[in-house]
């Protein structure tokens, strides 16, 4: 298994340490994986094996209609993809009689199965987050964001961290998954997808804490950052854990 999907896969601010590192050009074969264990404890072998061949089947029919902001000069590129990807699972859980929650549940899941590293490896990676060059990049693609120049595109201001509270921040004002997801009338996806965030930080020691989303209906996604602090995210308006993830299969 790869670690690029998880790196690149952080739909906050994660994206792309070991991807290009390794420059793995194949960057959901994690995230086929992951589902595909995770689907096994969910529905059995035989069964997950025919999902995941629905779920692919999904997926290529829906990258056509992903919109173009960029291609790889554009960080934003891989989250999109990431995204899109999971529009393809719930889909295929849908067609089955399964929820939206149900749809949530095995992302999040699967998020935490593509982490499975040791805890030592993936801190080094998140501490890459925190250094002045990562930082300089971070700022300079999400000032590029301002312009607009890609409908389908995320808007983000960048903040500078006190040093104290935070050591940076990101404000997305608009996110292209949930363009994406509003086009093709899944909005109720978005905040379970949101979850993942709480996944990658926690796995990567990035100290994220976010009390808003854009998915919940908040005018901003208000990400901060703070290197070795726990992280904290207040999903779905129920707080840490959302209810959903206690409920059995």
């Amino acid at each position: 298994m790869k670690v690029s999907a998880i790196t690149a896969g952080s739909l906050a601010i994660g994206g792309g340490a070991i991807y290009s590192i390794t420059g793995d050009s194949d960057i959901l074969d994690d995230h086929f994986e992951g589902t595909e264990k995770v689907l096994v404890t969910h529905f059995g072998k035989g069964k997950s094996t025919n999902l995941m061949k629905d779920i692919r089947q999904e997926y290529e029919a829906l990258a056509p209609e992903i919109p173009y902001i960029g291609g790889e000069e554009n960080m934003f590129t891989e989250w999109l993809i990431y995204g899109v990807y999971y529009l393809a699972v719930y889909r295929v859980l849908k067609t089955e009689g399964q929820g939206v929650e149900k749809a949530g549940k095995v992302i999040f899941d699967t998020f935490r199965s593509i982490a499975d590293y040791p805890k030592w490896f993936l801190h080094i990676v998140g501490s890459l987050k925190y250094n002045k060059k990562y930082v300089s990049q971070l700022k300079e693609a999400v000032t590029k964001t301002q312009k607009r120049r890609y409908p389908g595109d995320w808007v983000a201001l960048f903040v500078e961290g006190d040093g104290e509270e935070y050591d940076y921040g990101i404000d997305i004002k608009e996110c292209g998954i949930r363009k994406f997801y509003h086009s093709q009338g899944a909005d109720e996806l978005a905040p379970y997808l949101c979850l993942s965030d709480y996944v990658v930080s926690d796995a990567f020691d990035r100290g994220l804490v976010r009390y808003k989303t854009l998915a919940e209906g908040a005018e901003v996604c208000d990400f901060r950052y703070k290197k070795g602090r726990e992280t904290f995210v207040n999903p779905l308006r129920e707080g840490w854990p959302p209810r959903f993830l206690n409920r059995p299969s």
